[in-house]
């Protein structure tokens, strides 16, 4: 019997030490350079009307990518399940406010998951005939974002933030629960990336 359970210690660690490994695959932030047609930042968190603090991240170094010119539409994707105003609704106005012009800001404000993140931003996409872009989420987030979106016939380019503010060691431990449910429903569902999936990390 020990050698059983020998067998599922190591079965498990070996399973956590991959989950952990594709969770940090995107650890840092990249330096581009290379403009696209627009730039998707992914929802997180609000607080009343306010970004919280992983969202805030994520709009700031959004905004730094805008202002260097590498896209010249910004999309915000975020829906809302608490609040009367959605995700998207409060991203649009702290860009506004760091100088961002409305016009160049677009809304997904329906999605309530990753999955549903990319597939309604996707729908933009195509309705702008954009198929170049830039995708702005924390690291430890990319891997599932990244995987959700291949897809689609679009060049995703992922543009991680690491995180100033946040436990790192919480949100991984998090996100590593979030692909193993990913997993099994991607195994078990005829189709993984239809709007009843389960997943409602951010």
């Amino acid at each position: 019997m020990k050698w059983i359970l020998y067998i599922a210690t190591a079965a498990l660690a070996a399973g956590g030490t991959l989950l952990w490994m594709l969770v940090s695959r995107y650890n840092g932030e990249i330096h581009h350079r290379e403009k696209r047609q627009a730039i998707i930042v992914l929802g997180a968190a609000i607080k009343g009307e306010k970004p919280g603090p992983a969202l805030k991240e994520r709009l700031d170094y959004a905004y730094r990518l805008y202002s260097r010119g590498l896209a010249p539409v910004i999309i915000c994707s975020g829906g809302s399940i608490k609040h009367r105003i959605s995700e998207a609704e409060v991203m649009k106005q702290n860009l506004v406010e760091k100088g961002v012009p409305p016009d160049s800001i677009l809304l997904e404000d329906r999605s309530t998951n990753t999955v549903q993140n990319i597939a309604n931003t996707m729908k933009i996409l195509k309705q702008h005939q954009w198929d170049d872009v830039y995708l702005v989420t924390h690291d430890y987030h990319m891997y599932r974002a990244l995987f959700c979106a291949r897809r689609y016939p679009v060049q995703v380019t992922p543009a991680p933030f690491h995180t100033r503010t946040l436990w790192m060691g919480y949100h991984k431990m998090r996100e590593c629960l979030a692909l193993i449910k990913y997993g099994v429903w991607y195994q078990f569902s005829q189709d993984p990336f239809s709007s009843s999936s389960p997943f409602r990390q951010k």
